[in-house]
This record gives structure tokens, C-alpha cells and sequence, in this order.
């Protein structure tokens, strides 16, 4: 998080207060989804417990019923083979009178022998079929002693389908005929009707294959495929989430009515509408939303107003470090605590810019001191020379001459390096490679031996700055090799040359100078590798550099002085 930056370190902040009141509004989203569907089953379970009461008391009160009309003398004796005409009258009179008393409820009552042929009925066309392959008939003969409740079969006497319920006649402890009644499935759509709440519920009548046996028409049509609920009674689901024939998702209750012949099945909706769907959860979306609207404000407000101005006065203090002038003119107004920063930095690089003018002044006061001294030690060493000169021209003998002559060529070589001091813009660096060419040429201008071919000169040296500490040495060095070498007799050699060569090698250098000329007896190496001088001082000038130095006579003729130093590290190598 040290690296984000102020804008998304301000908005995580936010976002992290935030957090809480988001969860508590998913936790109260839940909370209120779970009373929901606790308040939905607890209709639900209230409607099929309704359903399931008003069924029963239909039933119950058909049970009451029948028992009653079973029990007059006219309708029991009517159950034989053979009853008696005034009997079958007066039987098929009273249960016509009994179904008017509750009309459109029952289709049609009658009394069956023990074969289960119809001898008495409320309805004349109804007396001799057979019953006997009705499963409520086969139900009642079977020995039962309570109410049967049939399938739900279409009536052979009337147009409508009905529920058969019956009870046993007996007599002398055995099976003697039935008595029987028909539900009619409008009964069954009324006790619905009455059960039905009031949250959009509705309740059908179904039996264990799935089919519709009541109900009205929403219910009828909310209802599943017969296949999907007969396999929700035969597996024991007794509450399931499905599609209704009209589309819709919706929950059902089912509960067992009638002995378990009979099923009632609550249904109701899931989603209504949109806003039903997003339901308890539409709190959580508002508050979501309302973060992430406070969080885009707080990002693009805080890029107004703090981001835009700190990268702006950033440009501007980066201008100013590289030295342009510029005057801190925001495009748009800031606030006051950034117009107080902006004015602090304005402040600051005024007060850069002053010390930087004074300091540029220090510095070209401190370079014209500096060029001005170099310049003066190079004249006095050149003053130096010229009075060594005039001096070895009083000398008569040779050898002292030519002393003169290497101690005026140490003093030229001191001038040379303050020349190339003063001469570049940096004034702890010389250019290797010019240094070493000045120098050489102003060496051989002063040795060439008048009447007689110069040697050639080959400088190949890698252009690098060093400083005086190793420039001195170098050059001193360098004047010493060539001024032996130009004491070599090269008469008799057909191309004479003196090479000096410079090469790095990782982190040394290798200083090679070597001739081809004769040395004269007077200045060879000694056998043990000492020599006069000069040699002595390369070996000193070699350990002042913190190298190693080789002085050989090659077999063909010549010295060869090999220099190994470590590699100069240049101070300032941006002005080399």
C-alpha cells in the first residue's frame, strides 16, 4: 500500500467504511428473506390447514349423512335381492328428499344388494346396474366398517364426475349391500373456494395420479403436470417448488384430505412482478449503489482537486530543477490549502533559483581563478625551459648538455599537462590520448638529431580522461622512454620508429614503448635490469601509479618498457 497512490489509498479508506454498513444491509436482506418465507409457509401451511378442514367437514358431514339415510328402516330393507315395491318407494322418496335438502352437493344416492346391483336410488334410471366393479364397492364388500371414499370416476346416472363415499349395510354380522352417495366435484370447488387466503393463494383437489379433481379456475391452471405431483405423493414430497400449466413458478403444499384418497394442493406465486423478484435484496442493491456512486465522487473529486494540482506543481518543480524558467500559473482555481502549497513551492524555487545564480557566479569566479593559475605555471614552467636552454647552450660537453636537455624535457612536460588543464572546461581532467601526442611532438622537436632520419612516431592510446595523479607520472614516464630512445643510433635501421601504445585490459592498462634503434654502450640496460636515471625513475613513477614495470632490450634492437597500471577512475567523467 506504500506505493498506491493518494487517490486509491482515499477511496480504499472509504471503501473499507463502507464495508460495514453494506454486510449489515446483506445481513438484514436475509433476515427479511427468511421472514418472508417464514410468513409465506405459514399462510400457506394456514390455507392448506383451512383446505384440509373445510374437506373434512365435508366429508365428515357426508359421513353423518349417509350413516343417517343407511339408517332408515326403507333404505336398509331396500338392501336384498329382492325388496319389497312399497319399500323401494318409500326409500327412493326419502333419498330424494334428502338430496334436495342440499342441492348441487351430492349427485345421486343409492343402495346396492350384496352383488352390487342398485335396488333403490334418488334416481329411477340408476336402479338395476352394477356397481360391482366400482373400487368403492369393492372396498365396502371387502369387510370395511367405516366410510370408503372412492376415485373420483364419472357418473353413469348423471353428466358430472363425482367421489363416490359409501358405508356397509350388515345384517347378522355379514355383508348385505352399500349404501352410497356421490360428492359431486362442484362441492369440491366450493369447500376450495372457502379455503382460499388472501396473499394470491389458491387451493385445487387432486388424487394420488396427479389429476384435478376441484377447484377454480387459477388453481386448476397453476397446477403441475399430473406426472410431476403423482411422483411428488409417491416419493412423500410434501411441499415443492415447480411450474404451473400457466407458465409460473409457484409453491405448493400438498396435504392428504379423505382417508389420503384425496390430496389438497395450496399454491402460490414466487415472482410477481421485478420488484417481488429483487425483493429483500432490493436494500443491499440500493446501498451498493449508493457506494459506488460516493466512491466515484470521492475518486473524481479527489483528482480534482488534489491529484490534478500535486501533478501540476510536480511539472513544475521538475522545470524548475532543470533549470527553466517558469512562473506557477494553475488552469484552474485550487482550493485554499493547495494555493498555499503552490505558494510555498513558488517560494522555494525563487529561492533555489537565487542560490543557484550565486553559485553560478562562485563557479565562474572559481574557473577564471583556475584557468588563470594554470595558465601562470605553465608560463613560468616555459620560462623554466627557455633558461635550462639558454644554460646547456654554455655547456660544452655533451653528456652534461644532454642532462640539461631531459631536465628541460620533465619541465616541458609539467607545462604540457597545465596547458591541457587550463584548455578544457574541467580542470581535474586531461584528455589521455592529446596529452600524450602534445607531448611527444614537443619532445621530438627539441631531440631530432640534426643531419640524421628521425625515427617515426606511432601513438595509439584509448581516449579517456585522467587526472593530473596519473597524468604526471604517465607523461614523466613517457619522457623518459622517448628520451632514451632518442639516444639509440638508428643509422642503420630502414624504416626507424618509436611506438607507444596504450591498451585496457579489464581493470589495468598496458603502457608499451619500444624503438628499433642501436643502443649505444653507454646507455643499456644493466644485466641486472637497472640503468641509469631515467630507468631508475620509470621504476619509481611505475610504483607511484601502483603498477609494475618490465625494461627489456629486444633481440632485433630497441628497449621495450612495458607499464601495467590499474585503470584511473575519472571524477568527473560527464566532462571528459
Amino acid at each position: 500500500m506504500a506505493r498506491w497512490s493518494l487517490r486509491t489509498k482515499l477511496v480504499t479508506l472509504v471503501a473499507l467504511a463502507l464495508l460495514p454498513v453494506l454486510g449489515l444491509a446483506i445481513w438484514q436482506a436475509d433476515l427479511q428473506e427468511e421472514s418472508v418465507a417464514a410468513q409465506r409457509d405459514a399462510a400457506l401451511a394456514s390455507v392448506s390447514d383451512l383446505a384440509v378442514a373445510r374437506y373434512a367437514g365435508l366429508f365428515d358431514a357426508s359421513r353423518r349423512m349417509l350413516t343417517a339415510a343407511c339408517a332408515d328402516e326403507s333404505v336398509e330393507q331396500s338392501a336384498s335381492a329382492a325388496p319389497w315395491a312399497d319399500t323401494v318407494g318409500r326409500c327412493e322418496t326419502y333419498l330424494s328428499k334428502l338430496l334436495e335438502t342440499y342441492p348441487g352437493q351430492y349427485s345421486t344416492a343409492l343402495v346396492t344388494d350384496e352383488q352390487g346391483i342398485a335396488r333403490c336410488a334418488s334416481a329411477r334410471r340408476a336402479i338395476g346396474m352394477n356397481f360391482s366393479d366400482r373400487d368403492v364397492f369393492q372396498k365396502t364388500s371387502r369387510g370395511s366398517h367405516g366410510l370408503v371414499v372412492g376415485d373420483a370416476i364419472a357418473s353413469r346416472v348423471s353428466t358430472s364426475a363425482i367421489i363416490p363415499i359409501a358405508i356397509p349395510i350388515g345384517r347378522d354380522g355379514a355383508f348385505r349391500g352399500m349404501c352410497a352417495v356421490g360428492i359431486t366435484l362442484k362441492a369440491l370447488a366450493q369447500a376450495a373456494a372457502q379455503a382460499e387466503g388472501t396473499d394470491s393463494s389458491a387451493v385445487a383437489v387432486i388424487d394420488r395420479s396427479g389429476a384435478a379433481l376441484g377447484g377454480d379456475a387459477t388453481a386448476m391452471r397453476r397446477l403441475p403436470v399430473p406426472a410431476r405431483l403423482a411422483e411428488a405423493l409417491a416419493s412423500n414430497q410434501l411441499r415443492i417448488a415447480d411450474f404451473g400449466q400457466d407458465g409460473a413458478y409457484y409453491h405448493f403444499w400438498i396435504r392428504p384430505v379423505g382417508a389420503n384418497a384425496l390430496f389438497a394442493v395450496v399454491s402460490s406465486p414466487i415472482i410477481e412482478s421485478p420488484l417481488a423478484f429483487a425483493g429483500a435484496w432490493a436494500g443491499v442493491f440500493f446501498v451498493a449503489l449508493a457506494s459506488a456512486v460516493v466512491l466515484l465522487v470521492i475518486w473524481f473529486g479527489a483528482d480534482r482537486w488534489c491529484v490534478r494540482p500535486l501533478r501540476y506543481i510536480q511539472d513544475f518543480a521538475d522545470k524548475v530543477a532543470r533549470g527553466e524558467s517558469i512562473t506557477l500559473a494553475p488552469p484552474q482555481p485550487w482550493s485554499p490549502e493547495m494555493a498555499s502549497v503552490g505558494a510555498g513551492v513558488t517560494a522555494m524555487a525563487e529561492a533555489i533559483a537565487s542560490r543557484e545564480a550565486a553559485l553560478r557566479a562562485n563557479l565562474e569566479q572559481r574557473d577564471h581563478m583556475l584557468r588563470e593559475i594554470h595558465h601562470r605555471v605553465k608560463n613560468n614552467l616555459q620560462m623554466i625551459s627557455s633558461l635550462l636552454n639558454l644554460q646547456a647552450g654554455e655547456i660544452r660537453s655533451p653528456r652534461i648538455r644532454r642532462f640539461f636537455g631531459d631536465a628541460q624535457n620533465r619541465v616541458l612536460t609539467l607545462s604540457i599537462l597545465h596547458r591541457h588543464l587550463y584548455e578544457r572546461s574541467s580542470w581535474s581532467l586531461v584528455d589521455f590520448q592529446q596529452f600524450i601526442s602534445d607531448l611527444v611532438r614537443q619532445i621530438s622537436v627539441g631531440r631530432s638529431p640534426s643531419g640524421k632520419q628521425a625515427p617515426r612516431y606511432h601513438i595509439r592510446a584509448p581516449i579517456m580522461a585522467v587526472g593530473p595523479d596519473t597524468a604526471i607520472p604517465i607523461g614523466l614516464i613517457v619522457t623518459e622512454a622517448v628520451s632514451i630512445a632518442l639516444t639509440h643510433d638508428f643509422s642503420r635501421t630502414p624504416s626507424p620508429e618509436i611506438r607507444i601504445e596504450t591498451s585496457e585490459r579489464g581493470e589495468e592498462v598496458e603502457l608499451v614503448i619500444e624503438d628499433n634503434g642501436a643502443a649505444r654502450a653507454a646507455v643499456q640496460p644493466a644485466p641486472d635490469g637497472r640503468g641509469g636515471f631515467g630507468l631508475t625513475l620509470i621504476r619509481g613513477l611505475a610504483m607511484q601509479l601502483g603498477g609494475e614495470v618490465t625494461i627489456e632490450r629486444k633481440p632485433d634492437g630497441g628497449n621495450r618498457v612495458v607499464v601495467v597500471f590499474p585503470t584511473p577512475a575519472a571524477d568527473e567523467p560527464a566532462n571528459a
